[in-house]
């Protein structure tokens, strides 16, 4: 039983380095950086994209065609609710690992503005920490994304639990093991109780 789970164990944190270092750089950046949102912020491309609008549709179909004709690369669906800006012109935001793209639709122009503003290298990897399965997307490569950082979440669980065996079935007396341990348990019941 031993070998299992010290292979569960040490395979488990090796298939999921990539994403768990993922987390820990972005946890660090956010909490040690002081706006680390605003360094190089690459500046915004806007295009231009030909479009007739059909007479007769709702905002959310003008929305939908729009999204069918622009493709836009791991974006999507439609937003539920589709807005007007000031200027009368139906206007949606969407949102991808890579950045954000608003899309205004500029029926009296007969066309579409797509401004992209991609992110910063932080953002990136912080948008990657947040994607998980609550992210709709089309896009098989966001969706995959999505799976590793759900397993890895998990796998979390299953490294603790199998450490924790781990130095139970090799050095239960082991003086520090039992500080570290005895010390992180500690702390999670003060926090627990404090910040309940």
């Amino acid at each position: 039983m031993y070998e299992l789970i010290r292979k569960i164990h040490m395979y488990t944190g090796l298939v999921n380095f990539t994403v768990l270092f993922v987390f820990g750089v972005t946890g660090l950046l956010g909490t040690l950086v002081t706006r680390p949102f605003q360094w190089n912020r690459p500046a915004p491309v806007t295009e231009y994209v030909d479009f007739t609008p059909p007479a007769g549709l709702t905002d959310k179909e003008l929305a939908d065609r729009v999204y069918e004709q622009l493709r836009l690369p791991m974006a999507g669906p439609v937003p539920p609710v589709v807005k007007r800006n000031r200027d009368h012109d139906v206007e949606m935001a969407f949102y991808t690992p890579n950045g954000m793209r608003q899309v205004t639709v500029l029926e009296k122009e007969k066309r579409v503005r797509v401004v992209n503003q991609r992110l910063n290298a932080f953002q990136y990897l912080s948008t990657l920490h947040e994607t998980t399965l609550r992210n709709a997307s089309s896009d098989l490569r966001v969706r995959l994304w999505a799976w590793y950082n759900e397993a890895a979440i998990w796998s979390l669980i299953g490294m603790a639990l199998s450490g924790v065996y781990l130095w139970l079935a090799t050095r239960p007396r082991y003086r520090w093991a039992q500080a570290a341990f005895a010390a992180g348990t500690g702390l999670f019941a003060a926090l627990w109780i404090a910040l309940r």
